[in-house]
């Protein structure tokens, strides 16, 4: 896949590009981080890969792209929510997407449904949104972006994929994401371990490091994504680089309390990104994942 323009760094674009490719691009893909536009330039980019009748998708000049690209392609929708009254992606427009969701493409071998902005999309909206999320049209394809995959409602993230843009990562905050990802895995074991020091320990790390704690929580939510989608399919795509520990906890752990594990994860990231003391936020961490457990 090509990424002119769009500021996104190099493990997305391979994961993109691998998810695409390959055909397993999930149903409901939510886009955040990065600057609105690029998030908005990435799913046009995604929803042009799924329309395009060509090889190597997207070709860039099959008939399906040539109208992707103009903004005219009949099988991609394309809606921005706002604060203002006449937002589209209120609770009555995305009733509409449902219903139109139901109708078969008119050219191209998917329906691409490109919804901006969701952060303004109240409750209400989110929740008529989450029943067609949970049975899809096996030819339809969503694609949200969000600044912060947290302003979402946790069974929407359950039932889509997250990509962060985020930035093109310095050598040294790629060696920290790598240490990161590696206390995340401990982290997830220590859920299930009968040793409850266990967690302690792995979480101890995190005391002297916010940004640790940052890049691990957003891990750990991923963890917790790849586990969701095991419960339902042992054999969907991973995107977390701990595909033995969201497995373990697919097994251990009831759908239930992996959706009560990334609410907590949620609520643990925005303390973070508040500058929550890290004392206090490690205990709280250790609490509240042992409470979404029923420890």
């Amino acid at each position: 896949m090509k990424f002119e323009g769009i500021n996104i760094n190099n493990e997305l674009e391979a994961l993109l590009s691998s998810a695409v490719g390959s055909g397993r691009l999930p149903h409901a893909v939510i886009l955040e981080g990065g600057s609105e536009n690029d998030r908005l330039s990435l799913a046009r980019v995604l929803a042009k890969s799924q329309v395009c009748s060509g090889e190597d998708k997207p070709c860039g000049v099959c008939a399906d792209c040539v109208k992707a690209e103009k903004g005219i392609h009949p099988d991609i929708f394309e809606a921005s929510a706002s604060e203002g009254k006449t937002d589209p992606l209120k609770v009555d427009g995305i009733r509409q997407i449902r219903q139109n969701a139901f109708i078969y493409p008119n050219e191209a071998a998917r329906r691409v449904f490109i919804l901006h902005n969701m952060q303004f999309a109240n409750e209400q909206a989110q929740n008529a949104l989450l029943k067609i999320l949970e049975e899809p049209p096996e030819y339809v394809r969503f694609v949200l972006t969000v600044p912060v995959s947290s302003s979402l409602l946790t069974t929407i993230l359950s039932r889509a994929a997250v990509y962060s843009l985020g930035q093109q990562l310095s050598d040294s905050l790629n060696e920290k994401h790598g240490i990161a990802c590696q206390k995340a895995a401990a982290v997830a074991d220590a859920l299930v371990s009968p040793n409850e020091f266990d967690l302690m320990r792995e979480t101890g790390a995190f005391e002297k490091d916010g940004e640790l704690i940052t890049l691990a929580l957003g891990e750990l939510r991923l963890i917790f994504r790849d586990a969701v989608a095991k419960k339902q399919n042992p054999a969907a795509a991973e995107l977390s680089s701990a595909g033995a520990q969201a497995a373990m906890l697919a097994r251990s752990c009831t759908t239930a309390q992996l959706v009560a594990l990334m609410e907590t994860v949620a609520q643990l990231e925005k303390a973070a990104a508040q500058n929550a003391n890290k004392s206090l936020l490690i205990t709280r961490f250790c609490s509240l994942m042992r409470k979404a457990l029923n420890k």
